[in-house]
This record gives structure tokens, sequence and C-alpha cells, in this order.
């Protein structure tokens, strides 16, 4: 019996061309897998014995993608960009990469793969779908099982202990034993891999509809405490669990904002006596080891450092203020945010409601126009300096005090009030310089 996977017809136009022109054309990879689990995929990717001059020969339009490695992206005539790679089969690997040659078949190609679920091949000139792993009879089992020996398979690249973890949390599979075994005695081998893999396959983690599935396997295997042992000391903690559960409540959309709720477990130990909040410092850490980038790095420890305490249903108009001046504008939509998909997920319909009760407040406060930044006072600190004032950190200090005046009574943000109490401040401190002493003659 044929089967028809349903692909773009973009896609069929680069399969014909290939297999009119003599050579093999398999869809392989995510897309096939995930058709027979019924979920609709766009990231199709071809496998073919051409190899990749004659891919380029055969398109106008070609991306060198990896070319070293046989694969080729093909932009079809609609725009889409399909990777084309030569069947390959391993000749040399090392935990972190792997030296190829050219292979044959597809069955060669298929034998490589890491996992049975991700070894179907599918030709669409013929209908016929190549399982020599039998993963899908693993897929309606709802089992992850490795490709041949998975110790093997696991020490050519380390990176798949964080795809099995993945591929399991996430279409909700139950690990083969002896693959669960090999990927469990593999997880130290995760210190080889570099960051950028690792964040890759975070990402996607985090993707997912419920990243609490595979999160729970990183710790439980220890893969957590290899690449995130500031997180893995909490992952036994009270508070793990509620993270997980308001990570799957949050956007899957927003990988960043799911990420921040997950570094929340590292508890903030503010405290008079340390210069560094060593929470804020663990988090620092773990931003940066994954090499985020340097904006991403701001955003996420802004989060971490402005989550707690929020604004209160008991709190005035003048604190509601208050608090949106020292998060700077925007953050609230993001902590908001978080806090309702932790109150969603442990069904607190009493904090929900008072939640809404406060964005209200807080959104209606942003859009009165009432003065909340440092930057929308009257004055500057040029008009503090015409009054005398040397130039230095006093200037701020004033503008401080005037901006926490302005916070209380929104009224005075006048360029004439505030003139005048930026005067009495001045006077009382003898700042500026019409309150000296006149000087002698």
């Amino acid at each position: 019996m044929g089967f028809d996977l349903r692909p773009p017809g973009s896609l069929i136009e680069v399969a014909s061309r290939l297999e009119d022109a003599g050579f093999e054309a398999w869809a392989v990879g995510g897309a096939v897998r995930d058709h027979l689990l019924g979920i609709e995929r766009g990231d199709w990717d071809l496998a073919t014995n051409a190899r990749p001059d004659q891919v380029v020969e055969l398109f106008r339009r070609t991306v060198p993608l990896g070319v070293e490695h046989g694969t080729v992206g093909v932009l079809s005539p609609d725009g889409s960009l399909y990777e084309v790679t030569t069947f390959r089969r391993d000749v040399e690997t090392d935990g972190r990469h792997a030296v190829v040659a050219f292979a044959e078949s597809i069955d060669e190609d298929l034998a490589r793969r890491d996992f049975t679920i991700n070894a179907i091949a599918w030709r669409e000139r013929t209908a016929e779908l190549r399982d020599p792993w039998d993963g899908r009879a693993d897929l309606e089992a709802r089992i992850l099982r490795a490709v041949g020996d998975p110790a093997d398979r696991f020490a050519e690249d380390y990176l798949r202990v964080l795809r099995g973890l993945r591929f399991a949390g996430t279409y909700e599979l139950t690990f083969d034993p002896p693959t669960r075994e090999a990927l469990e005695a593999s997880v130290p081998g995760l210190d080889r891999l570099s960051a950028e893999r690792v964040r890759e396959e975070l990402v996607k983690v985090l993707a997912a509809r419920h990243p609490s599935h595979a999160l729970r396997l990183y710790r439980d295997t220890g893969a957590l405490g290899v690449w995130y042992p500031e997180i893995a000391r909490h992952a036994y903690d009270a508070g793990w669990d509620e993270a997980l559960a308001a990570i799957d409540e949050l956007n899957p959309r927003d990988g960043l904002l799911r990420l921040c709720r997950l570094l929340l477990v590292i508890p903030a130990l503010r405290s008079d006596e340390e210069e560094i909040d060593p929470g804020m410092a663990a988090v620092a850490t773990v931003v940066a080891r994954l090499k985020l980038s340097k904006a991403e790095q701001r955003r996420i420890l802004h989060l971490y450092r402005h989550f707690l305490p929020l604004v209160s249903p008991v709190d005035s108009s003048a604190q509601v203020r208050e608090w949106l001046s020292e998060i700077g504008p925007g953050t609230e939509r993001d902590l908001f945010r978080m806090h309702f998909a932790a109150a969603r997920a442990a069904g607190a319909e009493d904090s929900v409601n008072a939640l809404v009760f406060m964005w209200r407040r807080v959104h209606g406060e942003r859009l009165s126009g009432a003065p909340i930044e440092l930057a929308d006072l009257a004055l500057n600190g040029t008009d503090i300096l015409a009054l005398g004032v040397e130039p230095g950190p006093l200037v701020r200090l004033l503008l401080d005090e005037l901006h926490a005046r302005v916070l209380e009574d929104p009224d005075l943000n006048t360029q004439e009030a505030l003139l005048r109490e930026a005067r009495e401040l001045v006077d009382m401190a003898g700042l500026g310089q019409t309150s000296k002493e006149p000087e002698e003659k």
C-alpha cells in the first residue's frame, strides 16, 4: 500500500526535478515522523543519491548550507527553502562531530540516525515508506528507541542525549530500557558540547506545548546538573513543580520568558550585607554560559530582579506609579504574564481575579499620561544647573527627589512648580550660588 504524506506542492516540485534527472528523492526527518503522529509540520527535508554539485546543476537558485557535509539549500519557485542532502554514512565520530562519507542508498543513510522514529523516509514518486528500524511501530507504541546499539549512538554525538530528552518529553514517549540506560550513562559527555548546540536544544524544549515533561527528564537523568547546576540545586525544592506548571502556561512563542520563569527556581537572596545578590549572580552565570545575546541576558536579569514584589490591590496610585518607575517601561507586561501563568497553573481563581484588577490599574496609570519615568519630568539637569548647582552627582540626586515628589503628586509636574521645589531644595542644602554669603569688596 502506498503512502501519501501530503507535502507542500513546492517540495513535490523539488523532488520531481531530482527524480526526473534519474536520482532518488526521499523526505526524511521530522516532517515524516510528525505526519505519522498526526502533527502538521513545515520543515521538510530531502535526502538523495545526487551529489552536491549535481544538485547545484539541477536547480537555478541554491544556497551552500553545508556543501562539505552534503547539504545544499534549494529555493523553490515560491521561495520556500528546502535542505537537500546527499545520502551519508559516518566514517569517524568523537562525540561532538562526525566525519562522513557519501553513501549509495537511503538505508545506509537511515542507519546513521539517532532514533528509530527519525529513521523513516518517504519517497513521493513511488509513495513508498522506508522504515528499516520499525520506527512506525515505536511511534504507535509511544516508545523512544535508539537505532542499533544505544551506547554507540550516544557516543557518536552526545547531543543525542538532549535530543532524546526533548523527543521523549515533547511527544510523551517512554524510553526503551536499554536506550534509557545508555542515555543516562552518556550524560557526563554533555560537557563536551558547545554552548550553541546546548542552547538550541533548550530553545526547542521551551517551544514545545508542555516543556515540563522534557525538563523533568533533564532533572531525572542528571542532564540538568551538567549545564545548569545552578538550577539543578533547586530541582527538588517545593517551587520546582510550581515553576514547571507555570512554564507550561506561558506562550510557547516567548521562549525567553519561559527560560526566565525556569531560572526563578533559583531563590533571590537579597541582603543588605551582600553587595551582589547570589541568586542574581547565579542567573547571570547561566545566561552567560549559554551565550545568549547581551539584550537577552539583560531582559532575563531585569525580570528576575523585579519579579517580586508585585504591586498589590491595596497599593495607592502613587505606589503603583513608583513601582512602574522602578521596573521601567514595558516590563510590567512580562511580569504580569509570569504571575498570571503561576495563578492559572495553581488553579487559583481568586489570584487571577486580583491580578486582573491590578493589571487594569497598572495599565490605566500607563495610559493616563501621568509622569512615571525620570525623563517625564517637566525639567531636566540643565534647569538644575541654572540654579547654580555645581555639575556632578548632586544634580541627579535633586532630579530623583523631584521625581519622587511627582510620582506622589503628578500635578507638580510643571516647570514652574518643579523649579519652585528645586529652589527650596537647593536653598535648604546650601547648594546654589544664590545661597552663598556675599564676598567682601
